[in-house]
């Protein structure tokens, strides 16, 4: 949950002592005091919103950005975290002024939900009747996106929104934009700024193709001059939040105006559409073909993913760990130097098959023991290969399938949720 006000103050600084003094003892982390700053409607002028900032009374000022690299450092970051969470919604529903249709946006640390997921705690978040936007920052997306997929799926369950932070800053990320399926897209500050670069305008097109594709809201970060809020409504920002509109302060003794349903934050009430296996989603009219068909079609996407120069998300099933020959550990371990996310699941597939590529073993039985996978997804390009073994009598190259090739969006997006959730 914590962050600065402004994104330009979110360099990391120079030791702190008061950062020391903030994490000595759990009662200082519990002294956590929110602020929050309003978000507003770009069209309307209308606030619609606030985001719960991390204040901690005995040390002010320190930064909490800070404070979270510390605590993540002493693994202290669920208990931080969750600290800081409990306090926000507890400030935001104390005084029972949000009922009108405002968004409370909380921060949450994406490796902090992951532990806690991976403790086979409850992951809850008691809303009190407020509606509430989890806000996962950017940085810690690719470290397990599996784990972080089943806690974003847990979350959609409990009725919680969600906002992916700081878009912007990492480009590879954008390629989980999909996979994670935010309401709300919150681009960096940075993209504001001034004129963007060629590489800011990649990322913009790629927010853009993804909020045109799903309904989801753009919401432009550290608005602080009329300049800045023209730039953000020019590349499609309908919310904006920063010093321009309102600064950050305890909430209003009175309640903010109503927020009409149609200006309310959309928040998207079905869970994440995760297929138990990739092949579910094969069309029932799809032809059986011979592996040497699968291979030709597996080398072409992986021949266009060494050519592209955006990232991508790659990701495939093997079957079996024999299947993935020196010759493939040379073609994957190309692909992992071009992209940050290339990973591989087959039965007795190690953790490194290959130099930069994730391995996940699974058993014999495992349903996807069954299926040769390769999803491809990237800020604009979706392809994906979906097999199944029909377990004929034929055997090596003759073997039978029944496949399918997709560059539909939502269905390559199911496919690449479909391996996900089994991959770690």
């Amino acid at each position: 949950m914590p962050r600065t006000d402004a994104w330009h103050s979110e360099r990391m600084p120079e030791a702190d002592p008061r950062i020391a003094q903030v994490l000595r003892n759990a009662a200082s982390v519990k002294a956590m005091q929110p602020v929050f700053q309003p978000i507003y409607n770009l069209l309307t002028s209308t606030v619609v919103g606030a985001e719960a900032l991390a204040r901690w009374p005995d040390a002010p000022g320190v930064d909490p950005s800070a404070v979270i690299g510390e605590a993540r450092e002493q693994g202290r970051i669920c208990e931080i975290d969750q600290a800081c969470r409990n306090a926000s919604l507890h400030a935001a529903t104390a005084q029972g002024h949000l009922d009108d249709g405002v968004t409370i946006f909380i921060n949450a640390e994406p490796d902090a939900l992951v532990q806690q997921f991976r403790s086979h705690e409850v992951f809850t978040v008691p809303t009190h009747g407020v509606r509430v936007i989890l806000e996962l920052t950017e940085r810690a997306l690719l470290d397990d996106p599996a784990q972080l997929l089943n806690v974003v799926s847990q979350a959609r369950e409990q009725g919680l929104g969600i906002a992916l932070d700081d878009v912007g800053k990492n480009p590879d990320s954008l390629t989980l934009l999909s996979l994670i399926g935010p309401d709300v897209v919150k681009i960096d500050g940075s993209l504001i700024s001034g004129p963007p670069t060629r590489e800011q305008l990649h990322v913009i097109t790629a927010v853009n193709a993804y909020a045109e594709a799903t309904g989801a809201a753009i919401l432009a970060e550290g608005i602080e001059t009329e300049d800045h809020r023209r730039r953000a409504l020019e590349m499609g920002a309908t919310l904006g939040q920063g010093w321009l509109l309102g600064r950050p302060a305890a909430l209003p003794p009175t309640r903010w105006p109503p927020v009409g349903v149609d200006e309310r934050v959309r928040m998207e009430d079905q869970p994440l559409d995760i297929p138990d296996r990739p092949s579910h989603l094969i069309r029932d009219n799809s032809p059986a073909v011979n592996k040497s068909v699968l291979v030709r079609y597996s080398r072409y996407l992986e021949e266009q993913a060494l050519s592209s120069s955006d990232p991508l998300t790659i990701l495939a099933s093997v079957q079996s760990a024999d299947h993935f020959t020196d010759a493939v550990a040379d073609r994957y371990s190309e692909l992992a130097a071009a992209h940050r996310l290339v990973a591989v699941i087959g039965t007795d597939m190690p953790l490194n098959p290959a130099t930069g590529v994730r391995g996940t073993g699974i058993p014999s039985e495992h349903p996807l023991a069954d299926e040769w996978t390769l999803v491809l997804v990237g800020r604009h390009f979706f392809a994906a290969l979906l097999a199944r073994d029909l377990h004929a009598a034929n055997t090596g190259s003759d073997r039978q399938f029944v496949y399918m090739l997709t560059f539909d969006r939502a269905t390559v997006t199911a496919a690449a949720r479909a391996l996900l959730q089994h991959m770690h």
